[in-house]
């Protein structure tokens, strides 16, 4: 009898340091000031027009919002991705969309038509002379490979003659322009959507890129 007691006792402790852990959760969660914030539902590369299915309102505490956090649905919808790629689940922020995207489209779709543009990571090729809009690269990085039973690592090609869509501006040049401001920097290469999904898994990754121009065509 006294063991039963004491499993009675142990039990009973349990299940009221289960009840207080619950209340002091339950008291945390309705004293936590919380914001619903603009979330990105799916992918959004540059150029995309928001929609209605593209983004969400999801709760966040107050505490850990960046100041620039975007809380309307309808301040979005209809705007332009500009900023980068904004990856599933990343709170949408001001200076991500604009009302008008300027050139990055029609320079898309006259050079790259049927291909997704592509931000590529701000150090890429930083101080690389000499590649213009309009110009075709390999892009390199690194990528996971299974050797028999080991995974290693190597470098590959991750988008063959992709097609240079935007280049950074010049450290000496003075650009107050949107699209400087938005891109400073970067390189926005426009591939196929399958070359897309490995750009846009090796920037997740924290993969480094580089990337070699291509003689142009015709020997012009």
């Amino acid at each position: 009898m006294s063991s039963l007691k004491k499993i009675a006792h142990i039990l009973i402790a349990v299940l009221l340091a289960s009840m207080a852990g619950g209340m002091v959760w339950h008291y945390v969660k309705i004293n936590t000031p919380s914001e619903k914030v603009a979330v990105a539902a799916v992918k959004l590369p540059i150029g995309a027009v928001i929609a209605p299915e593209h983004v969400v309102l999801k709760d966040y505490p107050a505490s850990v919002l960046p100041e620039d956090a975007e809380k309307s649905l309808q301040d979005l919808l209809g705007k332009t991705v500009v900023s980068g790629t904004i990856f599933k689940g990343e709170i949408m922020r001001r200076g991500h969309t604009a009302s008008d995207l300027g050139s990055l489209k029609a320079v898309l779709n006259s050079v790259a038509p049927g291909r997704e543009a592509m931000d590529l990571p701000a150090e890429t090729a930083n101080g690389l002379k000499g590649v213009a809009v309009g110009d075709r690269v390999n892009v390199f990085s690194e990528i996971s490979v299974q050797i028999g039973k080991d995974a290693a690592s190597m470098v590959d090609c991750v988008a063959k003659e992709a097609v240079i869509v935007r280049v950074p501006p010049a450290s000496s040049e003075k650009d107050n322009s949107l699209g400087a401001a938005t891109v400073k920097g970067a390189y926005i290469i426009a591939v196929t959507p399958e070359e897309a999904k490995k750009v846009a898994e090796g920037i997740v990754r924290g993969k480094k890129f580089s990337i070699s121009l291509l003689p142009v065509k015709g020997g012009q």
